[in-house]
């Protein structure tokens, strides 16, 4: 007896006597009975966070695989759009600012959902974008320099978002392939504000630097979401970063399919190249503890050089932008930084 995977479609082979099938190839919702093969079982694979729960504590946080249709009932996405709103709280008009957030790599649009409110408060309005390839199972597009120019053109055209008044906001990979985005519509922002980019990975990059991509390219394509989820779970155990981390950046699943693309794209990349040609002010963050070899040199290349500037958080890691001891900080430099950009 054999048995087809629901979601592919694949056919697993008859286990012993036809009768008896391993967890792995069903589906962890009780109520499904869907047979999933090991590839799917392994993409298909998140924190199971409802959005009106409080998250489990980190250290406890289990990490379950589902068929493609409960996968898609549990995560916290949308999965019908590939982009959110956030209006500010006060209405918009003619002065609205707009800021557009682009997430890390094997994320989501949900990384930054509860930063948003926070700045909706202060009357901006926030655009909360799902990077090529991330953060839909509907969205098959490989992550490319050039298919972030156009998700971003065709989101900053859908919205009718104002040249003057638009902010770009990314963090890790966000930040990373900002660099290439915005020297392509570097008319159609003010300001960018960089998160976790202080360490050239492009093609001029340290031995270290290098061997950290070889490692995470390696990594992403020889393990599932689920193994590389438990890999990012342990790391976070050791974070101090505490603000809604596991919910927004994991509840709604990984997408480390686009793993080797990722770093094709980091490797590619070349902010000396780019930095000098933006006309806009750059704010750069990082965290003391992440890797940062080049972030005075990225500052060092701003051409608008009174209005831009860095800052780092001491004890921060990579995820400090999560770690509640940052974030009012974070909101208010980024308010302050605004106000400087459209002046």
């Amino acid at each position: 007896m054999s048995i087809t995977c629901d979601d592919c479609q694949v056919q697993i082979k008859g286990r012993l006597f036809g009768l008896l099938k391993p967890l792995s190839t069903l589906c962890a919702n009780d109520n499904c009975s869907k047979n999933i093969c090991g590839e799917c079982s392994g993409n298909h694979a998140l924190i199971p966070f409802k959005e009106n729960e409080e998250p489990l504590p980190i250290i406890k946080a289990s990490i379950k695989s589902y068929c493609k249709p409960c996968f898609r009932d549990i995560s916290l996405l949308d999965y019908s759009k590939t982009y959110d709103v956030v209006e500010p709280t006060g209405g918009t008009d003619e002065n609205t600012v707009t800021l557009l957030w682009v997430h890390g790599g094997g994320s989501s649009r949900l990384m930054f959902r509860r930063h948003a409110p926070l700045l909706a408060k202060k009357n901006y309005r926030s655009i909360l974008i799902d990077m090529p390839g991330h953060g839909t199972l509907v969205d098959t597009t490989t992550l490319t320099l050039d298919e972030c120019v156009q998700t971003v053109t065709r989101i900053l055209d859908s919205e009718n978002c104002d040249t003057s008044r638009t902010i770009y906001i990314g963090a890790s990979l966000g930040a990373y392939t900002g660099f290439h985005v915005l020297s392509r519509l570097n008319d159609r922002f003010s300001g960018a504000v960089l998160m976790d980019c202080g360490q050239n990975v492009g093609p001029d990059c340290s031995l270290k630097a290098r061997m950290g991509l070889w490692m995470l390219r390696k990594m992403a394509g020889s393990m599932s979401n689920k193994s590389l989820m438990k890999a990012m779970m342990s790391t976070i155990k050791k974070s101090k970063a505490d603000f809604h981390l596991a919910e927004t950046c994991y509840a709604a699943g990984m997408f480390f399919e686009q793993g080797a693309a990722q770093v094709h794209c980091l490797h590619t990349i070349r902010p000396a190249t780019n930095i000098p040609a933006l006309t806009f002010p750059i704010l750069f963050f990082n965290g003391s503890l992440d890797y940062r070899d080049s972030e005075d040199h990225w500052l060092s290349l701003c051409s608008d050089k009174t209005r831009s500037s860095l800052k780092v958080y001491e004890d921060g890691d990579h995820f400090f932008c999560h770690d509640s001891r940052f974030v009012n900080d974070i909101v208010d430099r980024i308010d302050s930084f605004v106000v400087l950009c459209i002046e």
